[in-house]
Protein backbone atom coordinates (compact mmCIF):
# COMPACT_ATOMS: atom_id res chain seq x y z
CA UNK A 1 0.00 0.00 0.00
CA UNK A 2 0.96 3.70 0.06
CA UNK A 3 1.14 6.54 2.79
CA UNK A 4 2.09 9.84 2.07
CA UNK A 5 3.20 11.68 5.02
CA UNK A 6 3.97 15.15 5.74
CA UNK A 7 7.10 16.25 8.21
CA UNK A 8 6.03 19.31 10.31
CA UNK A 9 8.57 21.33 11.35
CA UNK A 10 7.66 20.90 14.87
CA UNK A 11 8.85 17.37 14.62
CA UNK A 12 5.45 15.98 14.58
CA UNK A 13 4.26 14.28 11.67
CA UNK A 14 0.56 14.22 9.54
CA UNK A 15 -0.99 11.59 7.48
CA UNK A 16 -2.12 12.90 4.49
CA UNK A 17 -3.33 9.93 2.68
CA UNK A 18 -3.62 6.28 2.97
CA UNK A 19 -3.99 3.47 0.51
CA UNK A 20 -4.48 -0.06 1.54
CA UNK A 21 -2.32 -2.35 -0.89
CA UNK A 22 -4.86 -4.70 -1.67
CA UNK A 23 -9.18 -5.69 -0.06
CA UNK A 24 -7.15 -9.41 1.55
CA UNK A 25 -4.13 -7.64 3.36
CA UNK A 26 -5.93 -4.29 4.93
CA UNK A 27 -3.61 -2.85 7.76
CA UNK A 28 -4.74 0.32 9.42
CA UNK A 29 -2.42 2.85 10.16
CA UNK A 30 -3.34 4.49 13.72
CA UNK A 31 -0.87 7.03 13.82
CA UNK A 32 2.64 8.03 12.44
CA UNK A 33 4.71 9.42 15.25
CA UNK A 34 7.62 11.94 15.21
CA UNK A 35 10.55 11.99 13.22
CA UNK A 36 14.02 12.57 13.99
CA UNK A 37 17.19 12.87 11.60
CA UNK A 38 20.17 10.87 13.44
CA UNK A 39 23.84 10.35 12.30
CA UNK A 40 24.42 6.09 12.71
CA UNK A 41 27.49 5.52 14.75
CA UNK A 42 28.22 2.56 12.63
CA UNK A 43 28.25 4.43 9.36
CA UNK A 44 28.17 8.05 10.50
CA UNK A 45 25.71 8.90 7.51
CA UNK A 46 22.45 10.41 8.71
CA UNK A 47 18.65 8.62 8.76
CA UNK A 48 15.53 10.03 8.87
CA UNK A 49 13.80 7.84 11.46
CA UNK A 50 9.82 7.76 12.22
CA UNK A 51 7.40 5.29 13.47
CA UNK A 52 3.55 4.11 12.81
CA UNK A 53 0.90 2.61 15.14
CA UNK A 54 -0.57 -0.05 12.46
CA UNK A 55 -3.54 -2.62 13.29
CA UNK A 56 -2.46 -6.14 11.04
CA UNK A 57 -5.46 -7.64 10.26
CA UNK A 58 -6.68 -10.42 12.15
CA UNK A 59 -5.68 -13.10 9.61
CA UNK A 60 -1.93 -11.75 10.14
CA UNK A 61 0.26 -14.97 11.57
CA UNK A 62 2.97 -11.90 13.21
CA UNK A 63 0.01 -10.45 15.64
CA UNK A 64 -3.51 -10.76 14.93
CA UNK A 65 -5.60 -8.18 14.95
CA UNK A 66 -2.51 -6.35 17.61
CA UNK A 67 -1.62 -2.34 16.95
CA UNK A 68 1.91 -3.11 16.79
CA UNK A 69 4.56 0.12 16.44
CA UNK A 70 6.48 0.26 13.56
CA UNK A 71 9.96 2.01 13.04
CA UNK A 72 10.98 3.39 9.62
CA UNK A 73 14.37 4.02 8.81
CA UNK A 74 15.82 5.47 5.49
CA UNK A 75 19.05 7.46 4.69
CA UNK A 76 19.03 10.92 3.78
CA UNK A 77 21.16 12.73 1.51
CA UNK A 78 22.46 15.82 0.23
CA UNK A 79 21.83 15.85 -3.30
CA UNK A 80 23.03 19.41 -3.97
CA UNK A 81 26.10 20.59 -1.63
CA UNK A 82 24.07 23.02 0.51
CA UNK A 83 25.79 23.26 3.84
CA UNK A 84 24.61 22.64 7.49
CA UNK A 85 22.49 19.71 9.23
CA UNK A 86 19.43 18.53 7.97
CA UNK A 87 16.11 20.37 9.00
CA UNK A 88 12.34 20.32 7.86
CA UNK A 89 11.42 23.56 6.47
CA UNK A 90 7.82 24.17 5.39
CA UNK A 91 7.36 20.17 5.18
CA UNK A 92 10.48 20.03 2.97
CA UNK A 93 13.90 18.53 4.45
CA UNK A 94 16.61 20.88 3.23
CA UNK A 95 19.78 21.64 4.55
CA UNK A 96 20.06 24.62 7.40
CA UNK A 97 21.44 27.23 5.03
CA UNK A 98 18.42 26.13 3.01
CA UNK A 99 21.49 25.98 -0.29
CA UNK A 100 20.68 21.62 -0.52
CA UNK A 101 18.57 19.79 -1.61
CA UNK A 102 17.98 16.63 0.21
CA UNK A 103 16.76 12.88 -0.43
CA UNK A 104 15.89 9.87 0.95
CA UNK A 105 16.67 6.48 0.27
CA UNK A 106 14.43 3.89 0.24
CA UNK A 107 14.40 2.34 3.83
CA UNK A 108 13.88 -0.35 5.96
CA UNK A 109 10.84 -1.49 8.78
CA UNK A 110 11.65 -2.79 12.06
CA UNK A 111 9.80 -3.69 15.06
CA UNK A 112 10.62 -4.19 18.45
CA UNK A 113 10.82 -7.39 20.82
CA UNK A 114 11.06 -7.77 23.93
CA UNK A 115 14.08 -10.07 25.05
CA UNK A 116 13.62 -12.19 28.09
CA UNK A 117 16.34 -12.44 30.33
CA UNK A 118 18.06 -16.37 30.95
CA UNK A 119 16.34 -17.33 33.74
CA UNK A 120 13.74 -14.41 33.58
CA UNK A 121 15.23 -12.81 37.08
CA UNK A 122 18.47 -11.06 37.78
CA UNK A 123 18.74 -11.32 41.39
CA UNK A 124 15.82 -9.73 42.79
CA UNK A 125 15.39 -8.23 39.69
CA UNK A 126 12.61 -9.05 36.86
CA UNK A 127 14.51 -8.05 33.64
CA UNK A 128 11.10 -7.83 31.31
CA UNK A 129 11.10 -5.23 29.27
CA UNK A 130 14.26 -4.00 29.61
CA UNK A 131 16.12 -5.84 27.07
CA UNK A 132 14.58 -5.29 23.23
CA UNK A 133 16.45 -5.94 19.70
CA UNK A 134 14.84 -4.87 16.84
CA UNK A 135 13.96 -7.09 13.99
CA UNK A 136 13.48 -6.48 10.50
CA UNK A 137 10.59 -7.01 8.82
CA UNK A 138 10.53 -4.90 5.19
CA UNK A 139 11.21 -2.21 3.31
CA UNK A 140 9.35 0.76 1.59
CA UNK A 141 10.20 3.27 -1.28
CA UNK A 142 10.62 7.00 -0.37
CA UNK A 143 9.32 9.26 -3.46
CA UNK A 144 8.94 12.91 -2.58
CA UNK A 145 4.84 14.23 -2.65
CA UNK A 146 4.95 16.72 -5.83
Amino acid sequence: GKVNVQFLNDGYTTILQHEPSSSTTKIQIQKFWGWDVEVSNEDDLPYLLCSADITLPEEDTYAPGETVRFYFQTLVENTSGGGGEIVVKDGTLSTADGKGEISCKDGTITVKRDVEPPGGFWGIFNGGGILAQFRYVGEFTCRPIL
